[in-house]
Formats: C-alpha cells, structure tokens, sequence
C-alpha cells in the first residue's frame, strides 16, 4: 500500500450533476436544502432544475449544512472504501458559510492531521479546478503540503464573478437587500449586480440589462488585469435548464467582444441559487492553469 496515499474531497457547491461526479471520480458529500420545512440532499433527492421549478412555484428555502454525524460517517467510508492516508477536503468560501470552520473542528477532533479541511475561498466552477489540479498533484505522487500550498499560491483568490438575478425577491428574503430598496428597483425597473470575489459576495451597482453589465464586466477585466484574454479563461453560469437562452445571448456577447477566448458553461450550485434565486446568470473569469 502507498503509506502517503493522498484523496481529493469537496462539497456539492463544487456544482456538478450526479452523473458528472461519476465520470470525474470525484469524492463528494452532499449538502442540504431545506424546502417547505423538507430536508433535501443535493445530487442525492434534489438537484439545481428541481429546486429553481419549487423557488418558482413559491417554497420557501433554506440551506444548513451537514450535521456532525454526516460529516463523521461521510469520512470514515471514504477512509474505508480508499485505503487512503490522508484526505483533503474542500469547503465553500468560509466567508459564505460556516463549513469550513464545522469541517475543521469535526475533523481535528477525529481525524488529527489525517484529514486536511482547505478553504477554496470559491464557489461553483472555481472549486472544481482547485479539485482537479489537487488530484493532478497528489496523481503526481506530491505531499499534502505542497498540494496545499500550490492550491493557495496559483487559484485560491484569482478569479471573479459577476451574477444578473432574475428577480430580486429572493436577495430580499436574504436580507442581501432591503425591501426599501427592492420596491424602488422595481419601480424604475432595474436589477442589482452582484459580484464575487476574494471569497465574497457583494452588489458591484445596477443595470437595466444583462447584457450591459456584462459588457461592462468584460471591459473592466481587460483593462485591469495584464494580458487577460492569453491567461484567464471565461465561466458562463446559469441556475437552471430555463434560463438556457440567456447563456446563448452571453456566448454571443462573448463571440462579438471576445472572439477566440476560452469559455465554459457551468451551473450555479444549489446552496447559492437558494439565495439567488432561480433564473439567475452569471460571467466570471478564471486562471488558466
């Protein structure tokens, strides 16, 4: 047996279907929606199409995360079915949610330093390629701390992403805007502009259309950001199947302002759609690795 077998872990933010994970081999742990006072799993009894048709028809979500217990018995199988010395896990940007602290301490407490919980500081996409290329390097037969440390120093914190909600009744039940400010948006029929980046989101201004803000978003990248088109690749995502017309008005956007640059379509994980709500776009940049 390999005395430093290393496994590559995540959370379904990582926004892949079930079939997905299957073809990427990835190794990841559910999290929970909780609709109508109903406990769901994502990828398991849920997925981004089922819960966008129950946000239109009304439910009321939430998200939680895993219970201690789900944690606990989600790692000892993986340890079992693996043989694996150690296992690195990534959560969701600490700064959205509480997993990573809960994901730290469970795994300190039983697993010491064989279970190593890395803050992606990420969503959606943006996980997936810090899992691919940790599964590159431990393949590559690299330590845990050089695959940690390479994360951090090459993706952690390089990417951005501009997110269009389709409606703003969602962000209101947040609390990521008041109702104050939801009605006068309504009423002079425009629409907040949300960003994330550094681990974060936040309202970068309004628009009256997706596509200006994303055009704007384009040419602000280019500008501020050194030979941009040779090394960052582009992300279009999208809540669900319905809104699968506005990801072929952003390619076109893309085709007409950024002919030849790399570009991908993702989904938004479910844990932010429930906050977004559904029908929501979103455009982001990412490092080519």
């Amino acid at each position: 047996m390999n005395p430093n077998k290393i496994i590559i872990s995540c959370d379904t933010t990582i926004a892949l279907s079930k079939e997905q994970i299957l073809e990427k081999g990835y190794n990841v742990i559910p999290l929970n929606a909780i609709v109508d006072g109903v406990e769901y799993h994502d990828t398991v009894d849920i997925d981004a199409n089922k819960l966008s048709d129950l946000m239109r028809k009304g439910a009321k979500v939430s998200t939680s995360t895993p219970t201690i217990i789900e944690i606990e018995e989600y790692f000892d199988k993986l340890f079992k079915e693996t043989n694996a010395n150690f296992i690195i896990h990534f959560t969701i940007s600490s700064k959205l949610s509480s997993m990573f602290s809960l994901f730290t301490k469970v795994c300190e407490e039983k697993y010491g330093n064989k279970v190593i919980v890395v803050d992606s500081y990420s969503i959606c996409n943006y996980i997936d390629q810090e899992v691919a290329l940790a599964v590159k390097l431990a393949n590559e037969g690299h330590d845990v701390d050089y695959i940690v440390n390479q994360i951090k120093e090459t993706l952690i914190g390089t990417g951005e992403i501009v997110f269009i909600p389709d409606s703003l009744t969602y962000l209101k039940r947040g609390g990521r805007i008041s109702p104050a400010v939801a009605t006068i948006a309504n009423l002079i029929g425009v629409i907040p502009i949300l960003n994330f980046k550094d681990g974060e989101v936040g309202k970068k201004g309004v628009t009256r259309t997706a596509k200006k803000a994303f055009l704007n978003a384009l040419r602000e990248w280019e500008s501020s950001i050194d030979n941009f088109k040779e090394n960052y690749s582009l992300v279009i995502m999208s809540s669900d199947d319905a809104v699968e017309e506005k990801v072929s008005k952003v390619i076109d956007i893309l085709k007409e302002y950024a002919p030849g640059m790399a570009y991908c379509t993702s989904r938004i994980s479910l844990n932010v759609t429930a906050h977004t709500g559904p029908g929501t776009i979103g455009l982001g940049y990412m490092k080519k690795i």
